[in-house]
């Protein structure tokens, strides 16, 4: 992280504030400032996060975020002790969205504000890129790929119809999140708000509270009404990312939601129209599992009415060598460093390695070789991590003797010729035996004869 961390200044009229301090300081991160501010004087600055704490309608902060709220584009967050429904619901109607009822959503702003800080960071390093305001865009990125044009033209394509829903598939890594952000910010510009969740960092039993939010009462230590996010997410974007994840109960649930357009909270009586475009995400065969009746067919189809299916790294060829450059520029400005080109090898490992954890994990290995390295160019020696990693899962699998390792080279070896290679390879662990080798490969020893000849 740069010398210029993220400020988080707490705003606070009460005398209480520990839970609230507890809650940010749980933060699994150095990147920020905790400043306490004088509640008489709100001033911020653009990249500041600002925490309000209050408990009433009277509160002068609140008439100061009313005064300022159409002129400050920074991220408000509000905290409001239990009980006070009406300030709540008041905060709500006037567009305030980012609303946590202490002491039980503790645990929730802590995460909440550790995926904020992610994204100002990204903010932070685009400013040092000279690419302005706060615009975390899928198509900066660097990509050649026939492919990734395919992407684009169909993202700006279901950008301008806010009605469709968009599954956005790919492994781990591979953007799926900006994607989403992305077509949301083409489709209703920075205005509208992105509500995004994870569903499998809330548990199954917390998570239908959290999507359509509950009524006073509806369960144990209810003891107010609370928004869901669907609610929040209100004429904009609500992603779902891992939706593969998400329990067939609330897979009924949802698709109501979205054949519908209306919720109903937890203990509700009445149903609430919606209207929010449903983005989501998942590294799962979805299709796979529709087979297999762990996920709903009628939802599926709700969900897929256009999908975009993201490329792993390793299948992206020569991307990987633009992406190392665009990530290398964004971190010397990051760390003040003058790196400017690639060593060959460093360049030869860079596009032979698969990238299991795809641009996330490119990503991390370029920072941690600009921070390491000195001079104009990266060395091999800048990739001990990665190539450590590398060599301890080629030691396991050399340990493992039911486990044979086949290197050939893609460009000259036909498919056919793999038998071939295979056969002759189980022959060699059955040292020479055919007839072994034969029953291993379930085919018979004149069979196993032909292939190898």
């Amino acid at each position: 992280m740069s010398s210029q961390k993220i400020k988080i200044r707490l705003y606070t009229e009460l005398r209480d504030n520990a839970s609230v301090l507890s809650a940010i300081n749980k933060l699994d991160t150095m990147d920020f400032e905790l400043i306490n501010s004088d509640s008489k004087d709100f001033i911020i600055d653009r990249n500041d996060i600002a925490i309000i704490h209050i408990d009433n309608l009277e509160s002068n902060l609140l008439s100061k975020l009313i005064d300022l709220r159409t002129s400050l584009s920074n991220r408000i967050i509000f905290i409001i002790p239990d009980g006070k429904t009406l300030l709540i619901s008041t905060l709500v109607k006037l567009g305030f969205t980012d609303i946590f009822v202490f002491p039980f959503e503790s645990l929730k702003l802590t995460s909440y504000l550790s995926d904020l800080i992610e994204k100002y960071k990204i903010k932070l390093q685009n400013e040092l890129l000279g690419t302005g305001s706060f615009k975390p865009n899928f198509f900066s990125i660097p990509a050649s790929s026939p492919t990734f044009n395919k992407i684009y033209d169909v993202s700006r394509k279901v950008a301008k119809n806010p009605s469709l829903n968009v599954l956005i598939m790919g492994e781990t890594g591979t953007g799926k999140g900006l994607l989403a952000k992305t077509i949301h910010q083409l489709t209703f510009g920075n205005d509208a708000p992105f509500v995004d969740v994870l569903c499998t960092a809330i548990p199954e039993n917390l998570l239908e509270s959290e999507l359509f939010g509950h009524e006073k009462g509806a369960f144990t230590n209810a003891q107010s009404r609370k928004l869901g996010l669907f609610e929040l997410a209100e004429n904009g974007t609500l992603f779902l990312d891992e939706i593969g994840d998400l329990s067939y109960n609330l897979q009924s649930k949802l698709l109501r939601a979205i054949e519908k357009k209306v919720i109903r909270r937890l203990g509700g009586l009445y149903d609430i129209p919606i209207n929010t475009r449903i983005l989501s995400a998942t590294n799962k065969d979805l299709a796979g599992m529709v087979e297999d009746n762990l996920f709903r067919r009628d939802l599926y189809y709700r969900l897929n009415v256009v999908s975009i299916d993201l490329p792993p790294l390793r299948d992206r060829g020569k991307d990987v060598i633009h992406l190392t450059k665009y990530f290398i520029k964004m971190f010397n400005k990051q760390f003040g460093t003058k790196v400017r080109r690639l060593d060959k090898d460093v360049e030869k490992f860079i596009l032979s390695y698969n990238w299991p954890g795809n641009v996330r994990e490119l990503r991390n290995a370029i920072e941690r070789a600009v921070l390491l390295g000195s001079g104009a160019n990266l060395k091999l020696k800048h990739f001990s991590r990665t190539i450590e990693s590398l060599k301890e899962k080629a030691k396991i699998l050399e340990a493992d003797k039911n486990i044979i390792t086949i290197a050939v080279d893609y460009n000259s070896t036909p498919l056919k010729k793999l038998d071939k290679i295979y056969a002759e390879q189980i022959i060699s662990k059955m040292d020479g035996n055919k007839s072994s080798a034969s029953r291993i490969l379930g085919i018979s020893r004149p069979s196993l004869d032909a292939l190898i000849k």
